[in-house]
């Protein structure tokens, strides 16, 4: 048989598969991959050297399928909380791929532009240099933790007694339920977090 007029595997297509992958069974291996692709398992290494790879072309996908903050000349807070809404709607639309692109390490350019971006904004508020990746991880890791909230049960605290636990039964009465949940404490937990750094600076 000849070869097909179109290329059954490039690196875009290796990403948005290991994405939908990661999404579908919230887990990543070269011959899962290779199978939703089509293909053996040794084909993927004409494109990639392995696992850590595709991991990195999961997050250029991302990338390229979202858009980030386009004005970082506005006010550090402005700025920060625009990034913040845009990464969680990144990581939301691909929670299975959070705890992988979560822990690995970040050796890609474009990622290092970005984070070259909110240091850049940080530093200019009058953060101090040893202060400014702290900063990004904490924010960071409360976006990605809100990105896992997002898709959870509605209800995550259940059949409380009241006799053992009062103060907790009388806040899960006034807790807002059902979608919205996630969205309203990712609201007041950004609040807190953007008015603690304002607290930083003095």
């Amino acid at each position: 048989m000849g070869r097909p007029r179109t290329p059954l595997l490039d690196r875009r297509r290796i990403g948005a598969a290991a994405l939908r992958l990661a999404d579908e069974k919230g887990t990543l291996s070269i011959p899962a991959l290779a199978k939703a692709l089509g293909v053996a398992p040794s084909a993927l290494y004409h494109h990639v050297s392995g696992r850590d790879e595709i991991i990195s072309l999961m997050r250029e996908e991302l990338a390229l399928t979202t858009s980030g903050v386009e004005d970082w000349s506005q006010p550090w807070e402005q700025a920060l909380e625009s990034w913040a809404r845009s990464y969680l709607s990144a990581f939301a639309a691909h929670p299975g791929a959070v705890p992988l692109l979560a822990t690995a390490p970040l050796a890609e350019p474009f990622m290092h532009a970005m984070y070259e971006k909110v240091a850049e904004l940080l530093l200019t508020a009058g953060f101090a240099d040893d202060q400014v990746m702290p900063l990004i991880t904490a924010l960071e890791s409360f976006i990605l933790g809100s990105a896992l909230d997002l898709v959870a049960p509605p209800v995550m605290v259940s059949d409380v007694a009241r006799e053992t636990a009062p103060h907790l039964s009388a806040v899960l009465e006034r807790t807002v339920a059902g979608p919205s949940r996630a969205a309203y404490a990712f609201e007041l937990g950004l609040r807190a977090l953007l008015a603690g750094f304002r607290e930083l600076l003095g």
